[in-house]
């Protein structure tokens, strides 16, 4: 009976340790490509925020990305900079993070260099429930940013509050708020050094 038992338990570590290392070794292996592809969503996340083409290969997405946007720093705040040919600013994306209903939500909120207008918004990490306040990610909601007019003393509100600019997400309340929480928190924060770097 003892030997069975130590059969069993032998047995369960060797197939243990050996599925242990397969993963290990396709993670290894897998590696280099998972980081590509987690460089090249935050790209192409950060191009959309510009407005700025996002289509084509992987080789071309990097390329323009490289050709038009450098990262920065202004006034102690990391973002990422989209300026013209002349070096003129066109734009900067600011990072954000933040809680939401199950976890951190993460993305880059763009901003003109006068800051008085929203150029873009895109969410690339978060934990909301699919269907519901996973919806953030759907166009039609990150859509509803790209433009909007803001001031320094701008309070990012839904419906009429907002003056009827941007609408949340039906059946996730707490994710919507959650979103305009974090932004209004990023305006009040970040934007302010930007704005105080501006008049400086």
């Amino acid at each position: 009976m003892k030997k069975g038992r130590i059969y069993t338990v032998v047995f369960m570590l060797i197939v243990s340790a050996v599925f242990t290392l397969l993963l290990a070794g396709a993670d290894a292996f897998y590696r280099p490509k998972i980081e590509e592809n987690d460089l090249l969503a935050e790209r192409t996340a950060i191009l959309y925020v510009f407005d700025l083409d996002q289509s084509g290969s992987s080789a071309e997405i990097l390329e323009r990305f490289e050709k038009n946007i450098k990262q920065t720093s202004v006034s102690g705040v990391e973002l990422y900079e989209y300026a013209s040919a002349e070096g003129e600013t066109i734009a900067w994306a600011v990072p954000f993070t933040g809680a939401g209903l199950w976890g951190s939500i993460s993305g880059y909120m763009g901003v003109s260099p006068d800051l008085d207008r929203i150029t873009g918004l895109v969410f690339t990490n978060h934990s909301e429930t699919p269907g519901l306040g996973g919806r953030i990610d759907e166009l039609t909601y990150r859509e509803q940013f790209r433009d909007l007019q803001i001031t320094a003393e701008t309070t990012l509100a839904y419906g009429e509050d907002g003056g009827g600019q941007i609408d949340a997400i039906t059946g996730a309340t707490s994710t919507s708020n959650a979103v305009l929480r974090i932004l209004n928190q990023l305006l009040d924060d970040t934007i302010s050094k930007l704005e105080v770097a501006n008049n400086g």
